[in-house]
């Protein structure tokens, strides 16, 4: 059975959407705790802040979204960066993620869609973190 995200929340945090990708990747990464593993972007859309969570070489960033030109935007951005690689971006139709069960240590989701809560917990491994952002603040589980 599917759940809304506000089943999962624990608190709001305020990110400053108007503040530049990198700054909301060091904000997020601070609130999330979390020092490396794999952070997944879920809407990802330019591929500018998921790049930008790559924070140091401790970070395998894999951004996921829906929108096929989204994709080829991101790519593009990230090989710009020279960081295809350990930051990589593919497309994602929703439900099921692509992830073994406990692998996940972040989920950034700009877009969750209809993502269900159950399978955010799936992939996170345990202490992982889940930021959603929902009418311009960030939200972290």
């Amino acid at each position: 059975m599917k759940r809304g995200w506000a089943g999962l929340f624990v608190f709001w945090v305020v990110v400053a959407l108007a503040a530049g990708p990198g700054d909301q990747a060091r904000r997020l990464l601070e609130l999330s705790g979390v020092k490396g593993g794999l952070v997944v972007h879920i809407g990802c859309g330019d591929g500018r802040l998921t790049a930008a969570l790559r924070a140091s070489p401790a970070f395998l960033v894999h951004g996921l979204d829906r929108d096929p030109a989204n994709v080829r935007k991101a790519r593009a951005h990230i090989r710009s960066l020279g960081l295809y690689g350990p930051v990589s971006v593919e497309r994602w139709t929703g439900g099921r993620l692509p992830y073994a069960d406990n692998l996940v240590a972040l989920i950034v989701a700009s877009d969750p869609g209809d993502l269900a809560d159950a399978e955010v917990m799936r992939v996170l491994r345990p202490g992982g973190v889940a930021c959603t952002r929902n009418n311009g603040q960030w939200k972290k589980v």
